[in-house]
């Protein structure tokens, strides 16, 4: 997994990569796209980071803290969300990168 296009981007093209990669529907030159599928595989796995993390705390927190655990649930649900939604721009940008 290469991060050459994504690493060569100024700050302002790479607040457009966040916005290609995150929402549908928008039109951005080749560079950009070519920069969000690089982007893309690094937001999954650093989401599925997040997610066991928080899977360990919502198991330790339950039985300990409650008022923690249930804030470490609604976090989760919310990461993995998250997590599925990457999956899917990143299918969505692969596939037309192809």
């Amino acid at each position: 997994m290469k991060l050459d296009v994504y690493q060569s981007c100024t700050r302002s093209e790479k607040r457009d990569v966040l916005n290609t990669f995150w929402h549908t529907n928008v039109q951005s030159p080749a560079r950009i796209q070519q920069a969000a599928f690089q982007y893309g595989p690094y937001a999954v796995i650093c989401l599925v980071a997040v997610a066991l993390e928080l899977g360990f705390v919502i198991v330790v927190s339950i039985h300990r803290a409650l008022v923690v655990g249930w804030i470490a649930v609604l976090l989760e649900a919310l990461t993995l969300w998250s997590l599925w939604w990457a999956v899917v721009r990143w299918r969505a940008i692969s596939g037309a990168s192809n």
